[in-house]
């Protein structure tokens, strides 16, 4: 054969299905072996029970396998280096003589004389199909009067050119490589030859292209190209009608033309393999009319020979839809966009809560929710107490912090551990989420189910919780509340972008597709500021709904007490609730609720200037009526003959804090902006501020 030894060329004599076949047919029983069919993996040791490895044909055409065990793919090149342990050029050798392909390792050496000017005779040949020579010259076509080069058997020969027999020649790279081209040859096999070293993916008149116009076709071959030129048209042509043009080309050319369409020779295969190069990327197609085919002809070149009508090629034209991949991000783009338009045309009505603390809403459904704070502030105590209102028996009378759940959505909690130890730590606190719900610790509640990370390395958690949650989300029919304590360690490194990027998409991507809400506890930082840690505390804090601060209040010299304070930073669906105060009962090992005179006096430990009680006095006179910040401020100043800096302070310390009117009834102090300025005001409790006066 007069080929080099190479990829294209070995797949040019032998598909890529067969050879697949032939090198896997060692690891299954099957005469042949199909498609996406599982067979036990050629690269472990052992005869698997369980088949990990496959080949497929991947959207662009190209045979590819996947081992399933690696998550390793590869073309059959891969394959057959991997099964012989050998580099690239021996696997060629491997294939070339395993098919006795007889494909050679070096380039055989050629000769070309080239004419000056093309005589009458060969002029005519080409006019016939309208091209003129300033075309052949554009398109860097030769005249020869002869070649010279060596058969199989490594002898020369030359083949001279005839009137009868032309030799014309498209120059591929100068002095390197030229595909010969006679017409006329009475023998079809020898109308092509390749001299020299052949280029992959040749593409014949890409280099003429204009960088910008409306429309632009792939064509059947080189005289395609040229006739189409000589018409005004832009036009390409792969190698061969059966290569299949690369997605890097399609995307190349939708981004210089508006329209790419396919036009083929009216045969059986280049009708086939239009088709399918439509149908892959979309694309349009002309198929000649059959009368074409009748009078002798089969592509746009004998079109035009022929004298048809150039204007009646769009009546041929047709169009095809792209075929997306149900797996790809454009058909996950084009689902939701459907599900927008339907809801958008429906009455929206929002999801009712699926937990509430005292009628007033705590968490919805189908959000991400997180509790932060320092180390050591309850934040798993808390977390357990609302997984205890969850999965509450009915006839449990236990408070838990006035929680309670929508009793007309069933719903599964999953606690997902990464600190605590297997023996006895979250053993415990499993406990303790079952007992304050009402259940003995022997009991298995169907509800309530749990795993630790703790035994996973930490660079592979991601993937486990993924996993994970796939598994519980396919399997389980209620909604899923899932607590992530504590979510900085279900990932490699929580101060890296990536890997925060991933785990907030993975829960944006189950709350969308699945019944589930999810809780995370995250630490903050150490020292005075509120910032959960790390890039992740970042992200976590942009994407949730609802956040919660957890922290001890501090007492008498700014020292942390043991009353633990909680407060909402962010509420995406409602208004934010006003703090609450818990303390932890030693011996229930439970989070309970205390008074706000509890609360007050320790506040009042740390005040030694403008107390609350007597600026709750002030406030009783001066708060009558709403009264703006600064108004308000230089008044208290005056009251308590204190800095301005203290009584701002003071202000902020006692926003939503209970402070009696001047009718004696207990109110909210609170403040609302109006225009370009703060207004304070009382709010009685049970009445809105929507209803007050300003």
């Amino acid at each position: 054969m007069n080929h080099k030894l190479s990829t294209e060329n070995i797949l040019s004599e032998v598909d890529a299905q067969r050879l697949f076949n032939h090198y896997l047919q060692p690891f299954h029983n099957k005469g042949h072996l199909k498609e996406g069919a599982n067979i036990s993996n050629p690269f472990q040791s052992e005869k698997q029970k369980t088949p990990s490895f496959n080949y497929y044909q991947s959207p662009n055409g190209q045979w590819l396998y996947k081992d399933f065990a690696t998550g390793d793919s590869g073309d059959i090149f891969s394959l057959v280096m991997k099964l012989n342990n050998c580099d690239f050029k021996q696997c060629l050798e491997i294939i070339n003589s395993d098919f006795n392909l007889g494909l050679e390792n070096s380039l055989k050496s050629f000769i070309i004389n080239k004419k000056t000017s093309f005589n009458e005779s060969e002029t005519s040949y080409w006019a016939n199909y309208g091209i003129n020579e300033d075309i052949l010259s554009k398109y860097g076509i030769k005249t020869l009067d002869s070649y010279t080069t060596t058969n199989h058997e490594g002898k020369e020969f030359t083949v001279k050119s005839t009137l009868e027999n032309p030799i014309f020649a498209y120059e591929v790279e100068k002095d390197r490589c030229y595909k010969i081209y006679r017409p006329l040859s009475p023998t079809p096999n020898y109308k092509f030859t390749w001299l020299g070293e052949k280029p992959i993916d040749f593409i014949f008149g890409y280099d003429q292209l204009p960088e910008k116009d409306n429309t632009v076709y792939i064509v059947g071959g080189e005289k395609d190209v040229l006739t189409m030129s000589s018409l005004g048209f832009n036009a390409i042509t792969m190698n061969s009608e059966t290569a299949l043009p690369t997605k890097e080309l399609i995307d190349d050319l939708k981004g210089r033309f508006k329209e790419i369409i396919i036009l083929y020779d009216i045969d059986e295969t280049g009708i086939k393999k239009s088709k399918e190069i439509c149908q892959l990327y979309g694309l349009s197609r002309i198929t000649l009319p059959k009368e074409l085919a009748q009078s002798g002809g089969k592509d746009i070149s004998d079109y035009v020979q022929q004298g048809l009508d150039m204007d009646l090629l769009n009546d041929y034209k047709e169009n095809f839809q792209k075929q997306i991949d149900p797996k790809s991000n454009l058909h996950k783009i084009l689902k939701s966009q459907q599900i927008l338009k339907e809801n958008k045309s429906k009455s929206i009505t929002f999801s009712d809560p699926i937990i509430m603390r005292h009628d007033i809403p705590f968490f919805h459904p189908n959000t991400i929710n997180v509790i932060q704070g320092k180390s050591g502030t309850h934040k798993s105590r808390l977390a357990q107490t609302i997984c205890s209102s969850l999965i509450k028996k009915s006839n449990h009378n236990n408070e838990l912090l006035g929680l309670k759940k929508d009793e007309s959505k069933d719903v599964t909690v999953c606690y997902v551990d990464t600190e605590r130890n297997l023996s006895d730590q979250l053993p415990f606190a499993l406990q303790q989420i079952q007992i304050v719900a009402g259940y003995r610790i022997e009991e298995n509640p169907e509800n309530f189910i749990y795993i630790s990370l703790i035994e996973v390395k930490r660079e592979d958690r991601f993937e486990a919780l993924r996993d994970f949650l796939t598994h519980i989300s396919q399997n389980i029919k209620t909604h899923i509340f899932i607590v992530l304590d504590v979510i900085t360690d279900c990932l490699r490194d929580f101060n890296r972008a990536e890997d925060s990027m991933k785990l907030v998409d993975l829960m944006n991507e189950t709350i969308n597709q699945f019944d589930v809400t999810f809780l995370c506890l995250i630490h903050e930082n150490p020292g005075s500021t509120d910032k959960a840690r790390g890039h992740l505390g970042t992200e976590i804090m942009n994407k949730s709904s609802t956040v919660i601060q957890i922290n001890f209040e501090l007492g008498k010299n700014n020292e942390p007490s043991d009353i633990i304070k909680i407060k909402f930073l962010k509420c995406r669906n409602t208004k934010k609730p006003d703090p609450f105060y818990l303390e932890f009962d030693e011996e229930q090992k439970e989070l309970i609720e205390i008074d706000w005179e509890k609360v007050n006096e320790l506040i009042q430990s740390r005040v030694k200037v403008a107390t609350f009680d007597q600026i709750s006095e002030c406030l009783k006179l001066r708060l009558k009526e709403p009264v703006n910040a600064s108004s308000l401020v230089k008044l208290l100043v005056k009251d308590l003959a204190c800095g301005e800096k203290t009584i701002r302070m003071r202000l902020k310390e006692l926003h939503n804090s209970i402070i009696k009117n001047y009718a004696n009834a207990d109110c909210y102090l609170r403040n609302k902006k109006k225009g370009n300025q703060v207004i304070y005001f009382l709010e009685p409790i049970g009445v809105l501020n929507d209803d007050i006066e300003f």
